[in-house]
């Protein structure tokens, strides 16, 4: 113990006030000593730690082995509560008897940290040297005081220096006309400024950077070499967003809605007010469910709901599910991603729900479509997602989906052909297309329709339809509806030979022959509607030829206007 003490009181001082950790243990490892740098290390006040074992305060197995053998070692590696420190051991010896030893600690953590610091920065050094060479752009960087510290290989080339001339030099040595010095006074950024260089306009930004909040130099950039550069990339540039806004419009003219209200022509007062609950569903953003026979109109609706609504500026999509194959069904609606299957394309293909998407998509005839079809179209409704035919990520979509179909969906549930989960789905909203037989009324007035836009489109003036072809129109049954009307109006339009008026021998066959009798007439009454029948029907024959009809009736020419004129067939 008097060894130690003498250590002690002879070192006092310089213990104190050393930046090193000393620690003075006897030769049962009890610590007698420890100065200011030691508390630092065990984190504990000195007169907690005198008279305990040091191991108390430094367990770890890696110290225990260093006090097994008392004898002088040097950079021992300890890791002590956070400190990296190399231990120097060396034994107090009196009368060649050990009395203690004196641990000294040296901190080599934040030595560390600054080597790893500077690892680092060479890292980052290296990586921004590379760039520098590799960039296609002219970059410089100055200090605060407007010395050039880096330039990219680019501009050194594009200037006709090499590095020698450059690293070191003021820059107003190296570059005419050069702001950089400035924004480096002033701190104040400038972008895209017009700066000439050696007869070359160049477009040039000057930023300033920052080191401890003070300004430490500036980064100049030469966006463009030179204006007829900028001039060629901005033409590009301009194409591309042409090519893009053509592409969009392309697009959008093939996926658009055609028909508006306008487009629903009726007089009917059922058919006026479908027209009037339309704009209120139009508002909505639930699905509808069209019903109605083939022909009556159901596309137009689902039109006008779509052009009417908040998404009219978005795709509106058809699919007609009874046209495609089932088997290109799934990949028409959902797409397929590349490889999907034998035979897809090379890029994969977006499928109508993601075209649709923030818009609306029209399913007609979804009577037609196939159970497990119906099963993934009721994910979508439930989900709002999609899944590409070889893909396992779903995507979002955001649609609105209007189905429409001629078949009874409600029987089609009954008999188990239609889940009723899809049916109650899309039957939020319910819009029933009354058949023309139900609208006479309407006939008419979509006539007149028909003729105005034939009449537009050839450059004719066709004035109407004659009573008699009008009673034969508005005795028929139509079950082919509005679309079988005008396919009867566009037939006769086209076999007319010059007439103002389609005439009964313009309408097919099926049509006149539905015209009934005439009783209690007399004998002339009779023989003129039979001698009017027979013109009409030679005119039919002869396709409205006025010559070889009055050839074949032997009749002169005059002779044969004389009975137009009587029966009104001119």
């Amino acid at each position: 113990m008097k060894a130690l003490e003498r250590q002690f009181v002879n070192n006092e001082l310089i213990y104190e006030n050393i930046n090193n950790a000393i620690i003075m243990v006897d030769k049962q490892y009890i610590i007698r000593y420890l100065n200011p740098s030691a508390e630092k290390i065990l984190k504990n006040k000195r007169e907690m730690c005198q008279g305990k074992h040091i191991t108390e305060f430094y367990p770890q197995n890696e110290f225990s082995s260093i006090i097994q053998e008392i004898k002088i070692e040097r950079n021992i590696q300890l890791e002590i509560n956070d400190h990296l420190c190399m231990v120097t051991k060396l034994p107090i010896v009196e009368n060649s008897i050990v009395k203690g030893i004196v641990f000294i600690f040296n901190d080599i953590t934040a030595l560390n940290s600054l080597n790893e610091q500077l690892e680092e920065e060479r890292h980052q050094s290296e990586i921004l040297k590379m760039i520098l060479e590799i960039a296609y752009d002219g970059i410089i960087v100055i200090d605060v005081e407007g010395y050039i510290t880096m330039m990219s290989d680019a501009y050194k080339k594009f200037l006709g220096l090499k590095d020698k001339d450059v690293i070191g030099k003021h820059v107003t040595e190296v570059i005419e006309n050069t702001r950089l010095h400035i924004v480096a006074k002033t701190g104040i950024p400038e972008i895209n400024d017009l700066h000439m260089i050696k007869d070359n306009y160049m477009v040039a930004t000057r930023i300033p950077y920052y080191s401890n909040g003070k300004i430490a130099g500036v980064v100049g950039k030469v966006i463009f070499r030179n204006v007829s550069e900028l001039e060629e990339i901005n033409s590009r540039i301009i194409k591309m967003e042409q090519e893009l806004k053509n592409y969009k419009s392309e697009f959008y003219g093939m996926h658009s809605a055609k028909y508006d209200l306008d487009n629903i022509k009726s007089k009917n007062t059922e058919m006026l007010v479908l027209k009037k609950q339309l704009l209120k569903i139009a508002n909505s953003c639930s699905n509808v469910l069209i019903l109605g026979e083939s022909g009556t109109g159901k596309e137009l609706f689902a039109h006008s709901i779509h052009k009417n609504s908040r998404r009219c500026n978005m795709p509106f999509v058809k699919v007609n599910c009874a046209a495609i194959p089932e088997h290109l069904l799934e990949s028409e609606l959902f797409g397929y991603e590349k490889g999907a299957f034998t035979g897809a394309a090379q890029g994969g293909k977006m499928g109508k729900f993601e075209f649709a998407n923030k818009g609306t998509i029209f399913l007609d005839e979804i009577g037609d479509m196939s159970l497990p079809m119906q099963a993934k179209i009721l994910r979508v409704l439930q989900e709002g997602e999609v899944e590409k035919i070889g893909s396992n990520k779903p995507k979002q979509v955001d649609v609105r989906i209007i189905a429409a179909t001629n078949r009874d969906l409600l029987e089609m549930v009954k008999e188990k052909t239609f889940r009723e989960d899809l049916y109650y789905r899309l039957n939020v909203i319910n819009l029933v297309i009354p058949p023309l037989r139900q609208r006479k009324d309407d006939i008419s007035l979509m006539v007149e329709h028909f003729i105005n836009e034939l009449n537009d489109k050839l450059r004719r003036t066709v004035k109407g339809v004659s009573k008699k072809a009008m009673s034969i129109l508005q005795s028929h049954e139509w079950p082919g509806n509005v679309r079988e009307l005008k396919n009867v109006i566009e037939r006769a339009y086209n076999i007319m030979e010059g007439e103002d008026y389609i005439q009964p021998w313009h309408l097919p066959s099926n049509l006149r022959n539905m015209i009934e009798p005439e009783v209690s007439e007399p004998l002339k009454a009779i023989m003129e509607n039979m001698e009017k029948k027979i013109i009409m029907d030679r005119l039919v024959y002869f396709n409205g030829n006025k010559t070889k009809t009055a050839a074949s009736l032997n009749l002169s020419r005059v002779a044969f206007h004389k009975k137009l004129d009587k029966y009104g067939l001119k």
